[in-house]
């Protein structure tokens, strides 16, 4: 009987340290959606990059007017950037990109937590000249 018990107490207790866990950390759901948002976060750095073109032997001409794969290529000299990273990888509707100026822009995205994304990031922005904003979901920048 006390053999007994002691496992019923022991299965209890270790299903609610898994309980307690998922509430935690979060469920598959939740790991999920991070996943993505540090997709989308990783893929409007690379965006930043392509555009800051730190091909040196270009002059920095003015932004494109729309985020296409040929528009960052011509701009930028023929740089390596993948078409996935113009997109969003959960939905496939592209990344919102806006000239502000000649020299300054923004690309937005739809995150669902984006300042988890940031601190979640390995790298940071600072090497393009640009900055992003987790409550608007925007990386903002100037090339000059």
């Amino acid at each position: 009987m006390k053999r007994r018990l002691f496992f019923g107490g022991a299965t209890a207790m270790i299903v609610a340290a898994i309980i307690f866990g998922i509430i935690t950390i979060g469920g598959p759901r939740e790991a999920r959606r991070d996943a993505f948002d540090r997709q989308r976060y990783d893929d409007l750095k690379q965006i930043s990059s392509a555009l800051f073109c730190s091909n040196w032997r270009i002059l920095q001409p003015v932004l494109p007017d729309a985020l296409t794969l040929e528009n960052i290529r011509a701009y930028c000299g023929g740089i390596q950037i993948d078409a996935d990273v113009l997109v969003d990888n959960e939905t496939g509707t592209p990344y919102t990109y806006s000239r502000i100026t000649e020299s300054t822009y923004a690309v937005c995205a739809t995150f669902h937590d984006a300042e988890k994304a940031m601190r979640q990031s390995y790298q940071r922005l600072g090497q393009v000249n640009a900055s992003f904003n987790p409550e608007t979901g925007c990386v903002t920048g100037r090339v000059r």
